[in-house]
């Protein structure tokens, strides 16, 4: 069961082209937890963390430039800002949410929201996902995104996804939902939708 957990999170941040390093601290990836409420200074964003969901990621950088890049080193171009799931006994599968910020000079041909979904589209080609098209939304809170779902298997487990994409800071933020049912859904979007933005 956790071995299934593991590969999981591993494929996203691989299929996003990430590579964990063991830096210090930077303010991109700060962020903290309090009385079930994730919050970002940097990001000046908020949103809800349900009690009884476990904390797999806060704050991580995954990649920064390179030391080649001197002027650069210490730019950050890849957080995982968070990383939840929901412990069900007895079940395998775990439904989950992450939210990643990739620096938009990262993609330097993409021009907004829309045009960075569709990359995040392409890299997952190659598991043959079931995809639906990319739409423009409003969050409850009045915050536009765009959005697209996905199904795919992937050791015989189904599993569905919704991402939502929206730019703070000159970054791109990949929120994504990973379920299997309805109800998983639901309660995943009511998380997404306790988006606040300072």
């Amino acid at each position: 069961m956790l071995k299934t957990h593991v590969l999981f999170f591993a494929l996203i941040l691989l299929l996003l082209g990430l590579g964990c390093t063991n830096i210090n601290r930077s303010p991109v990836e700060e962020g903290k937890l309090e009385n079930e409420i994730y919050s970002s200074n940097y990001f000046k964003l908020s949103m809800n963390v349900p009690e009884s969901w476990t904390v797999d990621t806060l704050g991580k950088i995954e990649k920064k430039a390179t030391a080649a890049e001197a002027d650069k080193k210490d730019t950050v171009l890849v957080a995982n800002l968070l990383t939840i799931y929901q412990e069900i006994e007895k079940e395998e599968f775990k439904p989950n949410l992450s939210m990643i910020a990739e620096r938009s000079t990262l993609y330097p041909e993409l021009k907004n929201e829309n045009e960075y979904l569709v990359h995040v589209k392409k890299q997952y080609a190659n598991l043959n996902p079931i995809t639906s098209e990319i739409e423009k939304t409003f969050l409850k809170n009045n915050i536009e995104c765009f959005t697209f779902d996905l199904t795919m298997t992937i050791q015989q487990m189904t599993m569905n996804q919704t991402h939502f994409a929206l730019k703070r800071n000159d970054f791109y933020i990949d929120i994504t939902i990973t379920y299997q049912t309805e109800k998983q859904k639901q309660e995943l979007e009511a998380i997404v939708n306790s988006l606040k933005l300072n």
